[in-house]
């Protein structure tokens, strides 16, 4: 597999052979070049290689050291610590390790207001010093969400990064995350949501890449076809 990156036009310009895990193909071979500033929801049943595609693209956004913010599907978060730390680590790699020490003790004022704005727009206002473990899954995702927009990264890569959360938390969070990362690639179960805020489809079926369209241009029919076949894998 190769990338390479064009900041002028494109932030990434991916070759991949395929993806085969234990002697199985998880992932066809394809190309797919994202334009800098795109929106993109990536759609399909499950088990098909959503997650895997993800995972391709941000392991060759990491090797080409371009910025990016990550949100798991296992989230990834500390359930021992409060949320203000599990947002702050959003920046961990920016600071030394004797500074990010100090924090854990003495939580930095400018860190700490910046997270309670973020907190704030996603209606976690008064969960800053709890600890992550005592939140609903909801919560929880909100704060994956917050740690990835703390990030100031250029680019976000999510995997279904409001499926824990109602109609009115995840337009709030899906707002909020398209207004705070220039180039954006998410897993996302609704339809609806995806035509919503991405402008651009790509579509999977059985580990092949069978949608790639702008969102305007895609029928009911076409989304229907994608998730026409499931992978028992």
């Amino acid at each position: 597999m190769t990338a390479a990156v064009k900041q002028d036009h494109f932030f990434l310009d991916l070759h991949c052979s395929g993806v085969q895990y234990d002697g199985k193909q998880i992932l066809q071979p394809f190309h797919l070049q994202f334009p800098a500033g795109q929106r993109v929801a990536i759609l399909g049943a499950s088990g098909v290689g959503k997650t895997t595609l993800l995972k391709v693209i941000f392991d060759h956004l990491n090797n080409t050291a371009q910025k990016t913010a990550l949100i798991p599907q296992q989230l990834g978060l500390v359930e021992n610590l409060s949320v203000y730390h599990n947002v702050y680590i959003g920046r961990l790699d920016r600071f030394s390790t004797i500074s990010n020490l100090v924090n854990l003790v003495t939580p930095k004022a400018n860190a700490k207001q910046t997270i309670q704005s973020i907190l704030n727009k996603l209606s976690l206002g008064n969960k800053l010093n709890v600890p992550c473990g005592e939140l609903s899954g909801g919560q929880q995702q909100r704060v994956a969400i917050a740690r990835a927009i703390y990030r100031q990264a250029n680019t976000l890569i999510a995997d279904e990064p409001v499926a824990n959360l109602d109609q009115n938390q995840a337009e709030i969070a899906l707002t909020a995350m398209m207004e705070n990362h220039t180039n954006c690639i998410l897993v996302l179960h609704n339809t609806q949501q995806a035509l919503k805020h991405c402008e651009r489809i790509i579509g999977i079926t059985n580990g092949q890449i069978t949608l790639d369209s702008a969102s305007k241009q895609i029928s009911a029919q076409d989304l229907t076809d994608v998730y026409l076949t499931r992978d028992a894998g």
